[in-house]
């Protein structure tokens, strides 16, 4: 993975990449030697086009699920305000 982060930026080290993906001082470095998540190093990777690593592929799934549950509540909350507008217009009317 450090190598197609070099590769893909036109850079020699990691701490390079990480500058060019205006990511604060070794946070890119950190983020490939650990198992932790850091949603700023994961979003500059997507945006580069780098899917690869487990991780990224679980941020994108765990991406898509909420931005389906979001658009469920949305649907849902949609119907309850055209509901409420509904009954309110009834509740003018008598």
């Amino acid at each position: 993975m450090k190598q197609a982060i070099k590769q893909k930026l036109g850079v020699s080290s990691i701490t390079e990449a990480g500058l060019k993906l205006n990511l604060a001082h070794n946070v890119l470095n950190s983020w490939l030697s650990n198992n932790l998540t850091n949603a700023k190093v994961e979003i500059a990777l997507l945006k580069l086009g780098l899917r690869e690593d487990e991780r990224l592929i679980k941020r994108i799934e765990k991406l898509k699920s909420e931005y389906k549950k979001n658009e469920i509540r949305k649907q849902a909350y949609e119907k309850s305000m055209k509901e409420i507008k509904a009954l309110l217009e009834e509740i003018e009317a008598a």
